[in-house]
C-alpha cells in the first residue's frame, strides 16, 4: 500500500484531528490487524463484533506502529503513544471516507462486481484479462464488505491502469454503501439467487440490493448483466445503450456458444478454460462482457481467460493417494451455486461412479428446510453412487433424497466425523468425489483428515 499522502491530508480526509505528530510526514501502510502489522505501519482501530481494537492500544503497539487512528476519547491513559495519533468520531466511517477520498484521486476505469454467485471467479478472470493490458488493482482474497472494500481501494496507486473491486452484501443498503466508496465506472451483476435470505426474506429484496450497484454508477456508466437471469433481464430495457449483456441468449453482447466458445460482439473465439462447468462458463462470459465494455479486444480477452487458474476451494481439483478424482468447492454454498456446481461435476465425470459430500447451505433463514428439501429431491434424479451429508440443515435434504431414491446410499450426520471412515473407504481409483458446503462447515478439516492436497 502506497497512499502517497501526509498525516495532515489523512486526518482531513478521514474527518478527524491530528493530535500528535508532524502533519507533513508521509503516511505508511494501514493495517487493522495487530497480528499482521509490520513495523512502521499505521494501526487503524476498528470496533468489531467480537473485539474492539481500541482495547489493544498499548506500549508494545505504540513502539511498532508509526501511528494510530482511533476514536475520540479512546486514548489510553498511559503516555505510551506512537509518533502520530489521529482521533476521529467513528473509525469505520473514517476509513470509508479516506478510501472514498483516495479513489477520487484516480481517473481510471473501475469495475464493481456483485451477484449471488461467481463474484470472486469473475473478478479473477477479469483481472487476468486486464493484466494483459496494464497494471490492475483488484480485491485481494474476499475483502468485499464494508471494511474490506475500503482497504482494497486504498491499494490503488498511480501505476494502475484498471481497478476491479468485488462488492458483497448481506442486507439492504450494503451495496450502496460500498459503491459510494469504490465509485465504479462499470458495474457487473453476475446473477440473483437465494443467498442471505435469512436477512432478506425475499428474492426481490435481494435483487433490489444488488441493483444498488447500478444506481451508484455515473450517468453514462455501463452495466454488465446476465440476460438469462429473470431478475436481471428486465434491467436491459431500463438501461438502454448502457446495458452490456451476457448469457446463452443469442441477443447477448457476449454469448455462450458451446463448452469452449464465446461470441464476443460477433467475434467467435475459442477459450480453453482451466475451470469446468456451466457456472464457470457464465463467469467467463461476464468477465468477457466487462472487458469488452472496457474496450479490450476479443483476442486479448481470450488470452486473459486462459491465464485464469481456479482459487483455493473454488471448484479446485485435489489429489488423493488412491487416485480418486477430487473436486473441492467449499468456500460458500447457496441453492443456486450448489445446483450449478453439482451439475458441472456430473457433466465432467459423466460415466464414472460419482459421490457427493455436501454440507449445510447457511443463511437461508425460514426458507432453509424448503431449499434443502428441494436440493434432496433434485439429487434423487441424478446418476450418483453415494451421497454424504453433514449438518442439521442437510437433514431435510437427506430425507427428501432417501424418499426419492431409496436404492441410493445416503449417509447423514450432524458432523462429518460420523461418516468420515466410510467416506475414506470410498476413495479409490476410477471414482469422482465432489465436496461442497458453506464456509462455516469447515470442510477443509475433512480434506486434511483424508490427506487431500
Amino acid at each position: 500500500m502506497n497512499l502517497d499522502m501526509t498525516w495532515e491530508e489523512l486526518a482531513r480526509a478521514a474527518g478527524g484531528k491530528l493530535l500528535r505528530g508532524d502533519p507533513a510526514h508521509p503516511v505508511g501502510s494501514i493495517s487493522i490487524d495487530t497480528r499482521s502489522l509490520r513495523a512502521g505501519d499505521v494501526f487503524w482501530a476498528i470496533r468489531g463484533e467480537r473485539v474492539d481494537a481500541h482495547d489493544l492500544l498499548d506500549a508494545e503497539l505504540a513502539a511498532k506502529a508509526s501511528g494510530w487512528i482511533m476514536a475520540l476519547g479512546r486514548l489510553p491513559p498511559s503516555n505510551a503513544t506512537p509518533e502520530h495519533v489521529v482521533a476521529v468520531p467513528d473509525t469505520l466511517k473514517a476509513l470509508q471516507a479516506l478510501a472514498a477520498h483516495h479513489r477520487r484521486r484516480f481517473e481510471i476505469p473501475v469495475v464493481g462486481i456483485t451477484g449471488s454467485n461467481g463474484k470472486t471467479t469473475t473478478k479473477e478472470m477479469l483481472r487476468c484479462i486486464c493484466q494483459r493490458v496494464g497494471p490492475t488493482c483488484s480485491t485481494p482474497g474476499n475483502r468485499n464488505n464494508h471494511i474490506g472494500v475500503p482497504l482494497s481501494v486504498l491499494e490503488l496507486t498511480k501505476e494502475h491502469r484498471y481497478a476491479i473491486f468485488e462488492l458483497a452484501d448481506s442486507k439492504p443498503g450494503d451495496i450502496a454503501e460500498v459503491t459510494r466508496i469504490a465509485h465504479p465506472t462499470l458495474g457487473v451483476i453476475t446473477n440473483i439467487g437465494p443467498d442471505h435470505l435469512e436477512f432478506y426474506g425475499t428474492l426481490e429484496k435481494n435483487f433490489q440490493t444488488k441493483a444498488e450497484l447500478i444506481e451508484g454508477l455515473p450517468e453514462e456508466g455501463k452495466a454488465v448483466v446476465n440476460i438469462d437471469d429473470p431478475w436481471l433481464a428486465g434491467l436491459e430495457p431500463r438501461l438502454g445503450h448502457r446495458a452490456v449483456t451476457f448469457g446463452s441468449d443469442t441477443r447477448a453482447r457476449v454469448a455462450l456458444a458451446g463448452d469452449d466458445e464465446l461470441i464476443i460482439d460477433r467475434h467467435r473465439v475459442q477459450v480453453a478454460l482451466r475451470a469446468f462447468g456451466r457456472l464457470s462458463r457464465y463467469n467467463a462470459a461476464a468477465a468477457a462482457a466487462a472487458a469488452w465494455a472496457l474496450g479490450i479486444p476479443p483476442e486479448i480477452i481470450r488470452q486473459g481467460l486462459q491465464d485464469y487458474r481456479p482459487a483455493n476451494w473454488r471448484m479446485e481439483p485435489m489429489r488423493h493417494d488412491s487416485g480418486a478424482h477430487i473436486i473441492f468447492d467449499a468456500y460458500n454454498a447457496n441453492p443456486a451455486s450448489m445446483r450449478a456446481a453439482v451439475e458441472a461435476f456430473c457433466q465432467e465425470f459423466g460415466p464414472q461412479p460419482k459421490i457427493l459430500v455436501l454440507g449445510d447451505m447457511k443463511e437461508l433463514g425460514t426458507h432453509s428446510a424448503e431449499y434443502h428439501g428441494e436440493l434432496g429431491r433434485w439429487l434423487a434424479t441424478l446418476p450418483l453412487q453415494a451421497v454424504y451429508l453433514a449438518g442439521p440443515e442437510m437433514r431435510a435434504a437427506g430425507a427428501a433424497l432417501t424418499a426419492g431414491a431409496p436404492e441410493l446410499q445416503v449417509r447423514h450426520g450432524l458432523e462429518p466425523q460420523e461418516w468420515l471412515e466410510e467416506l475414506r473407504r470410498e476413495c479409490r481409483a476410477g471414482r469422482a468425489i465432489f465436496f461442497k458446503a458453506s464456509r462455516s462447515m469447515r470442510f477443509e478439516d475433512i480434506a486434511r483428515a483424508l490427506g487431500l492436497s
